[in-house]
């Protein structure tokens, strides 16, 4: 494996995939530019047989005083997207149906377990529809006044 440059956040083979990351960090205050590592081959030491290895796409930051702080970001939206990829996983194995009601049309409908959490279309008028999750927790979210409500001055 090539020797990665000193203000290397994350080291990537597709070149897409790191300019998508970079992308984002610029995005987020951390300018970066990729650094293209040239191929290379390893040697299998049981058969010395020769492996050739693609380039790496690294993510450098410009400024190095910023690596520390650009690494955490990296590591705290990596927790978030497997916190989301275990939650979609338990979603995808729920069994049985649930009731949903439109606040729309004022009808029920059922719908597969796998789809709690999600919004949906009904089935009776087409409006949107929510289909409730037991496991959301909605209460620290302000949705602010309902429609046709305002304060009278």
């Amino acid at each position: 494996m090539p020797e990665l440059d000193p203000r290397c956040v994350l080291a990537l083979p597709e070149r897409s995939a790191a300019e998508l990351i970079a992308a984002w960090l610029s995005e987020k205050g951390y300018g970066c530019e990729l650094v293209a590592s040239a191929p290379s081959v390893s040697v299998e030491l049981l058969t010395n047989t020769t492996i050739p290895e693609p380039p790496a796409y690294q993510v450098c930051i410009l400024n190095p005083e910023h690596r520390h702080a650009a690494m955490e970001l990296l590591k705290e939206h990596q927790e978030g997207v497997a916190a989301l990829r275990e939650r979609e996983l338990k979603r995808a194995s729920r069994t049985g149906t649930v009731l949903a009601k439109c606040e729309d049309c004022g009808k029920s409908s059922d719908w597969p377990a796998t789809l709690m959490g999600t919004t949906e279309t009904c089935p009776h008028c087409q409006n949107y529809i929510d289909i409730p999750d037991p496991e959301d927790d909605w209460s620290g979210v302000d949705f602010g006044e309902p429609e046709g409500e305002s304060e009278s001055a």
